[in-house]
């Protein structure tokens, strides 16, 4: 059957009632047992990709799982319906950002439940969907012989510090023979769609310059010296972009940014200093190659900066690593995502923003990616994070019509 338009006034807040998702309490206790695992970025992710893989497998899941070489983190991918080319995939990232040392009201990794909010780290952002989608398992199965192509879900680790998990995707569902068309990243957008975003470039430089006695500075290369000059030249390029923003970009601000986020050195007030170290970034539009902004840096670096140093002391030395690069996102307004969330939620033009995703390793892997997903990004990394009930409901909603879609009942749906 043909796909059919769901009412044109559906909306991430039109058409839901008071009334709450009858699979509403499931997904309330699959959240509380996943936001019971504390699987912050870098840690070992095994005992929460077990529960989910035991759980998936109960109901007759075929699971995949994606080991990181040491053992410890892992990628999963679970699919529903039809062994065939094709499919909807539906991802999210199990790791979460630290809760740190106080400020909760209660245990962060516990899930509580007051006033019509779910708190817990990862509520929200964004084991509230991941429970969303595997609260739904049992009506896709139930029908997953009607499906018209298979539905996947894929479950990635360390997206927060770098989407390290998200990297490995392509080549893990070429293993799987897995070749969704599509794919849903259900980050808590608020249920408005996302179909672009700047990359983030992660890097640390180090630079080693010669210790010594602060009055006599001519017997040493000062590091902190050195990184104020690094400092001025990002500082430079970052306002030669903002001068030259990209004529109807729909990116605030509309242009690629690059930023010094920490500067930590030098031991004493009275010693020159031996060492320094840069935390930076560079995000990059969509049609900017971040590697070019890169190489900017480190030219100057290795063409000025490192030359002077080492005209002083031969033993200088500077290094930059980049610890993580995130690509762009590019827009593609009128790709097979936008038109499967204008169908089952809103009309709504997708817009874009400038926090990165797993999303860009998909399209890489040749889907079509939209974000969209239930719950406040005002909620994210916060204190006290939360995920409303109401979210819950519409999230479970948006999939209950995806199901609907997927069988070609979509017009039944409509009907009501």
């Amino acid at each position: 059957c043909p796909p059919v338009r769901f009412p044109a006034a559906c909306s991430p807040c039109s058409g839901m009632t008071a009334v709450a998702h009858p699979r509403r309490e499931a997904a309330i206790s699959l959240l509380a047992d996943l936001v019971g695992f504390p699987s912050v970025s870098l840690r070992p992710n095994g005992p929460i990709v077990t529960h989910i893989e035991s759980y998936l497998k109960a109901q007759r899941v075929t699971c995949w799982r994606d080991p990181h070489p040491d053992g410890e983190r892992f990628n999963m991918l679970a699919r529903i319906g039809p062994e065939m080319a094709g499919g909807v995939l539906l991802s999210g990232h199990l790791d979460v950002v630290p809760a740190g040392d106080g400020g909760w009201g209660a245990d962060p990794f516990t899930l509580h439940r007051r006033n019509g909010r779910l708190f817990g780290r990862g509520a929200v952002d964004m084991k509230g969907f991941l429970a969303m989608a595997l609260a739904m398992v049992p009506d896709f199965m139930a029908q997953a012989d009607r499906l018209s192509e298979p539905l996947y879900l894929a479950f990635t680790f360390d997206e927060e510090i770098g989407c390290f998990g998200a990297e490995r995707m392509p080549a893990f569902l070429k293993s799987c023979s897995a070749t969704p068309r599509l794919a849903v990243i259900g980050e808590p957008t608020g249920m408005k769609p996302i179909n672009g975003h700047k990359g983030g470039m992660e890097l640390m430089t180090r630079i080693k310059g010669v210790a010594g006695h602060a009055s006599r500075p001519s017997n040493g290369v000062n590091a902190v010296h050195a990184a104020a000059r690094l400092i001025s030249f990002i500082e430079e390029l970052a306002a030669e972009y903002a001068a030259n923003p990209v004529p109807g970009s729909p990116f605030d601000p509309p242009c690629s940014t690059l930023s010094v986020g920490t500067v930590s050195g030098g031991s004493a007030r009275n010693i020159i200093a031996g060492e320094c170290r840069l935390d930076w970034e560079i995000r990059a539009l969509p049609g900017d190659d971040p590697l070019h902004i890169h190489s900017r840096v480190t030219d100057f670096i290795d063409k000025d900066l490192l030359p002077a140093m080492k005209a002083a002391d031969e033993r200088c030395t500077i290094s930059t690593e980049m610890l993580s690069n995130v690509p762009p996102l590019g827009p593609k307004p009128d790709c097979a995502a936008t038109e499967l969330v204008s169908r089952l939620w809103t009309n709504e033009a997708p817009t874009v923003v400038s926090f990165g995703t797993d999303g860009p390793f998909f399209q890489q892997a040749g889907m079509d990616v939209i974000v969209i997903g239930p719950g406040g990004m005002a909620q994210m990394h916060q204190v006290d994070e939360y995920i409303t009930e109401q979210a819950v409901d519409e999230g479970l909603t948006f999939l209950e019509r995806l199901l609907s879609e997927m069988t070609g009942s979509a017009g039944d749906e409509a009907g009501r």
